[in-house]
């Protein structure tokens, strides 16, 4: 199952890369009809003008596709430009053949080295999108789908293009007393926040599994990570453990995690605590949870993903069907399509990191059904 768990998330995020891919070549293209656009209008008034020669502008074309574009597009952009050079020359008295092949030489002689210039552009994109897949793999490693006597399913995706780290974080660690998990989004966005993701995360996994509670947890995190902090930094988390019958959480400023029963309720804490970074002063809750229910934590990519009207993704019956499917990894489906089309697909207004993950507790016949917690104040979603 951890396998499948695995192959599910590498699917989920080569879809998010294919769309990624596909807009991307739309500016493409764009941009190359504008080069191509400009090669013409250049070649037009060097024919116009007699007294002015402005074949040499034809080389910007080839020059910027070279940087922005892909080979194949420099290519062509290369291979316009001296054909328009060839096609339409500049008409002034004093011009002569050997001048205009001399022109012509020039132009052509530019485009190759704009097509060189983006060979040697592609192979580094390649190398660094390899480099980023295996610190990708290395930073976020996909969740199994069962660890510590609870189902799990995860998506995470970072506002930087189809990149995965970026300022959200999650892991788990399956610990004597329970499973602990951890989601967080660091301030600020894409590969800018990395690097104190992984000093949050490392911090996580050293510690996860030794300290005593959920919040000695939290203040260890917050010590791990404040020098790494600038003044107005900080890290919104929120840990969960998982026990029989319910789950403790502490949240440190992070948005509520919603669990999934006959209705959505948003589990927003007694207190508020103030972030990591900002001398929080953490403490544990329980709230119950059953083999029946699940249990939604996610980041503000969530709430923040508006519609083309700029309305917030309602928590309302379609987002209940959509955590209640057979799977946890189809719940995790139906919730990703569900944000599509609220977004509007191309309009969508993707400003955040995103993270999901849907946790729920497997039946256990040798533990008796507990009774219900009365510290369980659940909420409404906000």
């Amino acid at each position: 199952m951890a396998t499948r768990d695995r192959n599910h998330q590498r699917t989920a995020i080569s879809r998010g890369g294919v769309i990624s891919r596909q807009i991307a070549s739309s500016h493409q293209r764009r941009l190359l009809l504008a080069l191509l656009a400009a090669e013409v209008v250049v070649a037009l008034a060097d024919a116009a003008y007699a007294t002015v020669s402005l074949s040499a502008l034809l080389l910007i074309g080839p020059m910027v596709a070279g940087h922005l574009l892909t080979v194949r597009h420099t290519v062509l952009a290369a291979a316009v430009a001296p054909a328009l050079a060839l096609l339409l020359p500049a008409v002034d008295e004093g011009s002569d053949l050997p001048h205009h092949l001399v022109r012509l030489l020039i132009v052509a002689t530019g485009g190759l080295w704009a097509c060189v210039t983006a060979r040697a552009h592609a192979r580094h994109r390649a190398e660094l999108a390899r480099m980023t897949r295996i610190a990708e793999w290395a930073m976020i490693p996909a969740l199994p789908a069962e660890l510590g006597g609870v189902g799990l399913a995860a998506h995470t995706r970072s506002s930087a293009g189809a990149a995965r780290i970026g300022g959200d974080l999650h892991d788990a660690v399956a610990t004597p007393t329970g499973l602990r998990l951890i989601v967080g989004d660091v301030k600020g966005h894409g590969l800018d926040a990395a690097h104190l993701s992984a000093t949050l995360l490392a911090a996580f996994r050293r510690t996860a599994a030794t300290a005593p509670d959920l919040a000695a947890l939290a203040l260890q995190l917050d010590a791990a990570v404040s020098p790494s902090l600038g003044p107005e930094d900080f890290a919104t988390v929120l840990l969960a453990e998982f026990v029989p019958g319910g789950v403790l959480l502490v949240n440190c400023g992070h948005p509520a995690p919603v669990r999934v029963d006959s209705r959505l309720r948003a589990l927003h804490p007694p207190r508020p605590c103030r972030p990591l970074g900002l001398s929080p002063e953490p403490y544990v809750w329980r709230v119950r949870l059953l083999p029946s229910d699940r249990l939604l934590l996610f980041t503000d990519g969530l709430t923040e993903a508006r519609s083309c009207e700029g309305l917030e993704l309602p928590f309302d019956e379609h987002l209940h069907a959509a955590l209640t499917q057979a799977t946890l990894e189809e719940s995790l489906r139906e919730v990703l399509d569900l944000l599509r089309r609220h977004t509007g697909g191309s309009c969508s207004h993707v400003v955040d990191d995103l993270t999901l993950i849907l946790a729920q507790p497997l039946p256990a016949a040798t533990v008796p059904r507990p009774a219900p917690v009365a510290e369980d104040r659940p909420g409404r979603p906000g």
